[in-house]
């Protein structure tokens, strides 16, 4: 056990135990009663638990994989055929907008939206290019989405059963499949379904061919192109880099310094590989007069000026929208922006209790989707009826998290579940600065699920005894530890 292993997993430990006391708190909204929402928290954890076992013990690993992707898959088509629902806000614009690009009419990227936030070019052609090649559907797009969720429970199941062992790379994978949010966004015209699918497995390659420089490269081009999708890139690219240099360090100081420089090589290979991805789209698209501005420019600070707003927890607010929209775009947009991030900057009490507001509310609050995949329809109901569903298992889950990171402290194991408690403590760190939804934790939510699932294994340990002292042995075998 090392200083900053202990550090990482007391600062993730914090993070969970603030987002369980949080999340709990956030319940209470949604039951008539105390009595109900224990009774619902408990028939939640008797659940999860039973299922964990049966999938753990009952099946092979063939028949895990066969019986819960296919489960998962038909509650995701369910809902899609079931939920008609049509695209709102920043998806309606990009939708808009991929339809002209169908038909070769790019006079959308001069409007306000695009020039002030190109990278959202990315994922506005990729929809044209599905509608290109499928024909104008709704359905497609949703099918598609369903199509990376599923994806990325398979990626999961790899990455966790790799970090951890495979009974948590399948109660990673349960918990991915059927937690709520997962589904329900899936009949919504995001670009996070595609770019947590690229994320997942960037991080997957490079964590799976550390001493092959291909798997660098192809990690790269991964991360690379999920930025393209929705721009957080940056996130991981910093978590690469955070982690390497952690490997980087060690090296250098042992005897075989050429190890070090190799390290060193392939890291450069994967952010050579990342950057080119972003420039060669930007070039491809202003050569062929999609747009005349680059994916680099944009608003520089909007989204810090929006996040350190105290008066609306850092949330979208009509009142920093009309500010900025009283200046031209660009330099006198960024100064006059500058001006009230200094302004808010400034007074550091309010500024450190806002950061508490920000991580309660983009964690622990209520998730908005159903909001987003019923807006419109009338559904308040079904909305508070799956509310009530998601909250105890995202309590469950901020639990076994808090246990996941006792258990790292504890024993120090699990080096590359060290590289995803970056990756998150990196976001969420990122989140106190720029603006926040409660949506916008769905990027990472395959994360949390990772780190969690180990602790959910703890548990499911402490009730099995002895018995799960057999099934341990048994993966460290498969293994080979």
């Amino acid at each position: 056990m090392t200083f900053r292993t202990r550090i990482l997993s007391a600062a993730g430990g914090l993070f969970f135990a603030t987002v369980l006391a949080a999340s709990f708190a956030s319940a209470w909204s949604f039951y008539d009663s105390a009595f109900k929402m224990i009774a619902a928290f408990i028939a939640a954890a008797v659940v999860t638990l039973l299922v964990i076992h049966w999938a753990i013990t009952g099946l092979s690993r063939k028949a895990f994989l066969m019986v819960f992707l296919f489960l998962g898959l038909l509650c995701r088509v369910i809902w899609v055929l079931w939920n008609p629902a049509l695209p709102e806000s920043d998806f309606l614009f990009m939708y808009n907008a991929a339809q002209a690009a169908a038909s070769g009419d790019f006079a959308f990227s001069d409007s306000a939206y695009h020039i002030s936030f190109p990278y959202q070019l990315g994922f506005t052609m990729y929809e044209a290019g599905v509608i290109k090649l499928f024909g104008d559907h709704f359905i497609i797009f949703k099918l598609l989405n369903v199509l990376f969720s599923i994806g990325t429970a398979i990626v999961l199941y790899l990455s966790t059963s790799k970090v951890f062992h495979e009974s948590c790379g399948r109660i990673a994978a349960l918990v991915y499949l059927f937690y709520i949010p997962n589904i329900l966004m899936c009949s919504v015209l995001t670009n996070q379904h595609i770019s947590v699918f690229l994320f997942i497995g960037g991080c997957f390659l490079f964590l799976k061919g550390r001493e092959r420089v291909i798997y660098w490269v192809l990690a790269g081009l991964a991360i690379g192109l999920g930025h393209l999708m929705r721009p957080i890139g940056s996130v991981y690219l910093a978590g690469v880099v955070l982690f390497v240099l952690l490997i980087f360090w060690q090296q250098w100081r042992g005897p075989i310094k050429r190890q070090a420089v190799s390290t060193a090589g392939k890291l450069g290979a994967l952010i050579a590989v990342y950057y080119l991805v972003q420039l060669l789209a930007s070039i491809s698209l202003t050569s062929s007069h999609v747009t005349e501005h680059s994916l680099f420019g944009g608003e520089k600070y909007w989204k810090f000026m929006v996040g350190l707003n105290a008066q609306t927890n850092g949330s979208w607010n009509k009142e920093d929208a009309d500010y900025t929209n009283q200046y031209s775009f660009g330099e006198e947009r960024h100064q006059a922006e500058l001006v009230i991030i200094k302004e808010r900057l400034q007074n550091k009490s309010e500024l450190i209790a806002l950061f508490g507001r920000k991580l309660v509310y983009m964690w622990g609050s209520s998730d908005s989707s159903p909001y987003w995949s019923l807006r419109g329809l009338d559904k308040w109901e079904l909305e508070t009826s799956l509310h009530q569903w998601e909250r105890p298992l995202y309590v469950l889950m901020s639990a076994f998290g808090f246990v996941s990171m006792v258990a790292l402290w504890r024993t120090g194991k699990g080096h590359d579940a060290f590289f995803y408690l970056i990756l998150l403590l990196l976001y969420i760190g990122a989140h106190l600065l720029v603006e926040i939804q409660s949506r916008y934790r769905l990027d990472f939510i395959p994360i949390l699920i990772l780190l969690q699932s180990h602790g959910a294994y703890q548990v499911y340990k402490w009730f099995q005894g002895k018995q799960s002292a057999t099934m341990d042995k048994r993966w460290e075998r498969e293994l080979g530890a």
